[in-house]
């Protein structure tokens, strides 16, 4: 006994003259213009979701640095920051300066360290034409190259759990982006994420 979905081709097959009548042109033609339809859509709403995904897991990283540096530095009673090398994407742990005596430089002492383009999705430091965050009506501090720390493009964190302020943009290839905006007072953060016409906090 043939399954119902067989016998549904074998009605249409025989209403066009037989099982081996093919497709007719016009159906090959309205598949393709389906198909096509549904890519249009479909593609860039899965890249734009891709980007996202890759811009929150590169925040999260950093946070997760922070929160390193910050404990490093109370149990080993010494300096350690972040160093955002914004010329070959590169975010770094550092546990100190290195014999130049300047942080975020070739011969720091590294922890570790990862490349935003290595996380895919064309990520990059920088907010692009969505200009930095406003707080309180007030501009912070531009950041041409996506990161306003001082000291080279530094986060830096001393045995006080002190630190200077700032912010990190990344963003990615598809729109994407996120903010981690720091304080000078307890090394805490607060993270954003561009929310398609403002910042908003998360």
């Amino acid at each position: 006994m043939k399954s119902s979905a067989i016998a549904v081709l074998d009605s249409y097959a025989s209403k066009r003259g037989g099982r081996n009548a093919g497709f007719t042109l016009m159906e090959l033609m309205v598949t393709v213009a389906i198909i096509g339809i549904v890519s249009a859509i479909a593609v860039p709403a899965v890249s734009s979701y891709s980007g996202e995904c890759s811009v929150k897991v590169v925040s999260y990283e950093i946070a997760e640095m922070i929160k390193e540096t910050k404990q490093n530095a109370l149990v080993n009673e010494k300096y350690y920051a972040i160093g955002f090398n914004t010329a070959d994407g590169r975010v770094s742990l550092l546990s100190g300066r290195g014999p130049d005596g300047e942080w975020n430089t070739a011969d720091d002492e590294v922890v570790r360290s990862f490349r935003l383009a290595d996380k895919g999705n064309g990520l990059h430091f920088g907010h692009g034409s969505y200009g930095p965050i406003k707080l309180k009506g007030k501009l912070l501090a531009e950041a041409p190259d996506g990161v306003s720390f001082q000291n080279n493009n530094t986060l830096i964190c001393n045995p006080d759990l002190t630190g200077n302020s700032g912010t990190v943009y990344i963003r990615s290839a598809s729109g994407a982006a996120m903010a981690l905006l720091m304080n000078s007072e307890d090394y805490g953060y607060k993270m954003y994420r561009w929310g398609g016409g403002k910042w908003v906090r998360m």
